[in-house]
């Protein structure tokens, strides 16, 4: 009789702490607590900042290849064009995914 009380009391907590437990682990089910909008701006300052590498190589690029042009490196303006080429596609779509994410 003396250690019923205890047990009682015991039975009880375990009780509550089992029906509790669902419902804490549940609190952020699907990512309800996210702040997105901060997603999208790191997002967009990552995209904005890579146009901006891009623009760079692309500027060097196209003074590299004046600077080739100027001294008659056939060889090195073959290149020079190729390399252009890329960096002008990729700086397309990464302005292009920058402005994706304005829409």
């Amino acid at each position: 009789m003396k250690y019923t009380k205890y047990f009682a009391g015991f039975a009880l907590a375990v009780g509550l702490l089992a029906a509790g437990a669902p419902t804490a682990a549940a609190q952020n089910y699907y990512g309800r607590d996210r702040d997105y909008r901060q997603d999208f701006r790191q997002d967009f300052r990552r995209d904005e900042h890579r146009v901006a590498e891009l623009r760079a190589e692309v500027a060097r690029d196209r003074a590299r290849l004046r600077e080739d042009m100027r001294y008659g490196r056939r060889f090195a303006i073959a290149r020079d064009r190729e390399e252009l080429a890329r960096d002008e596609r990729a700086l397309q779509f990464a302005m292009r995914d920058t402005r994706r994410d304005w829409r």
